[in-house]
């Protein structure tokens, strides 16, 4: 049934392409083509994941989001009122997670320690739904996911295609660029960033051109998707979005370009001064914080009233049990926070009965590395911008650590900085609307690079988390790159 199943969600694919051909501004076997390479990506994401990393099952985030949503799906079959209200957010999630199956998901309640939003439940619900006709098939679900990213490509082509004197190269870049196309065409988060961004953009070009209640629900729904997905990615984007309005409005004048790049320094200063909710200084320094913790692997575990973290070389100081509790068999070193407080304190705890609920256990990461913390210290985030824009940009170097596959993302840095250089050197003469455009997708890829580099220390996440980044740089390159002698 899975196999049938599959079978005709692929074949939905392809038809609904085939008639939304007409509507395009590409031939239906360049969009057919497309498509073909985004499943190709596709598939090439559940192998890595389950063959090479994971001894022949799907392992990591993808694991994760597909466990988890399994269960979701599982306890809505028995309870499908009370599915349907945590699909929307309004069930009484702390019963249900104690009382239920619910409590069986790994990360379900990931992000609930001072994190602006929670982001895996968006990915993990619209997985639970797509259960219900996969049977678990996770070809079913990669197919899906990549369908959804495959509308966003094709809704930010649709956007900006008016803009470029090389339409065909721009299309071939958003849907085959190679870290860009693997990350955003797996199970994960990346899949739903590449439709949301496409939404976002679509709406907003469009509402700016025409005042109309469907444009307003686009745009609405694609900042949602946007701040439940990747919330600094939908914070960045959507903060920098009244250049564009502002730019509109006022027939796109050149001198009033140049007072963004100072405006936004001046806001990134002041965010570093505002209340903790909001501060800037204090959400890099935590995250980066938890982040080195993940990166070094440790155990992780909750008690009435802090979070503990201790090395995981220290492991058989500690009993796990089979209900996800652990007990302390070894006096160990390890750091605590209260709940509220950012900062971390030393201390040691002693053996004793009591079973501490585990909020991880997490191995170190092959692809981990030191950083200059910055430990709320504010000058140390601008004083880290060359190394933190060197992570991000450049590395891996091919002497970094990690697995072969860091030879992948080691070969994309090098094609996009090549497609920059070039660009730099192949430039067309922009018009005032463009230079605006340029100017956002330069600017909000900048941040989304900062604000990565400032707070990751591991090498595999960064490489995903910045495709972001790299499908705005994109947009901007190709937007700058003057007609080539095939496409004149």
């Amino acid at each position: 049934m899975d196999l049938l199943n599959f079978i005709i969600v692929l074949f939905l694919t392809f038809f609904c392409l085939w008639r939304l051909a007409g509507r395009m501004n590409l031939s239906k076997p360049t969009l057919l083509l497309g498509w073909g390479i985004k499943l190709g990506f596709s598939f090439a994401f559940i192998l890595v994941f389950s063959q090479f990393y994971g001894n022949g099952t799907l392992c990591g985030d993808a694991y994760n989001f597909m466990n988890d949503s399994h269960i979701l799906c599982e306890f809505g079959q028995n309870n499908p009122l009370e599915y349907l209200k945590l699909l929307v957010g309004i069930a009484d999630e702390p019963l249900l997670f104690e009382q239920t199956i619910l409590g069986e998901t790994n990360i379900w309640s990931y992000g609930e320690n001072g994190d602006f939003i929670n982001d895996n439940r968006l990915i993990i619900r619209i997985n639970s739904v797509v259960h219900f006709i996969s049977f678990g098939n996770i070809y079913t679900h990669a197919v899906i996911l990549s369908f959804l990213s495959y509308l966003g490509i094709l809704l930010t082509y649709q956007t900006f295609a008016g803009f470029m004197a090389n339409k065909n190269l721009f299309f071939l870049l958003l849907v085959a660029f190679p870290s860009l196309a693997f990350w955003s065409s797996g199970i994960t988060k990346e899949s739903l960033l590449i439709l949301s961004l496409g939404l976002f953009f679509f709406g907003l070009f469009r509402l700016i051109k025409l005042f109309s209640a469907l444009n307003i629900l686009v745009l609405v729904i694609g900042i949602l998707m946007l701040l439940f997905n990747k919330p600094h990615v939908g914070l960045t984007v959507l903060a920098l979005a009244p250049i564009f309005v502002i730019g509109h409005f006022t027939n796109w004048k050149k001198g009033l370009l140049y007072v963004f790049p100072l405006a936004i320094v001046i806001v990134l200063i002041g965010l570093t001064y505002a209340p903790s909710q909001l501060n800037l200084l204090d959400k890099v320094s935590y995250k980066q914080k938890d982040l080195i913790n993940m990166g070094k692997g440790g155990i992780f575990f909750v008690t009435d009233s802090s979070f503990c973290t201790f090395d995981y070389e220290q492991l058989d100081n500690f009993k796990t049990e089979p209900n996800k509790k652990i007990t302390v068999l070894k006096k160990t070193a390890g750091e605590y926070k209260l709940f509220g407080p950012h900062a971390f304190h030393p201390f040691s705890i002693v053996p004793s009965p009591t079973q501490y609920d585990v909020y991880l256990l997490q191995p170190p990461s092959l692809s981990y590395i030191p950083v200059t913390p910055i430990n709320y210290n504010r000058s140390a985030l601008f004083t880290t911008l060359p190394e933190i824009l060197q992570n991000t940009i450049i590395r891996p170097y091919l002497w970094d650590p990690g697995s072969a596959l860091k030879y992948f993302p080691f070969t994309s840095n090098l094609l996009l900085i090549a497609f920059a250089v070039f660009v730099l050197f192949n430039r067309k003469k922009t018009n005032p609307e463009e230079k605006y455009l340029v100017g956002y997708f330069l600017i909000s890829a900048l941040l989304i690079l900062m604000l990565i580099g400032w707070t990751t220390p591991i090498l595999g996440a960064i490489v995903r988390y910045k495709i972001a980044a790299e499908f705005l740089l994109l947009i901007a390159l190709c937007i700058t790159l003057k007609p080539l002698k095939n496409e004149a």
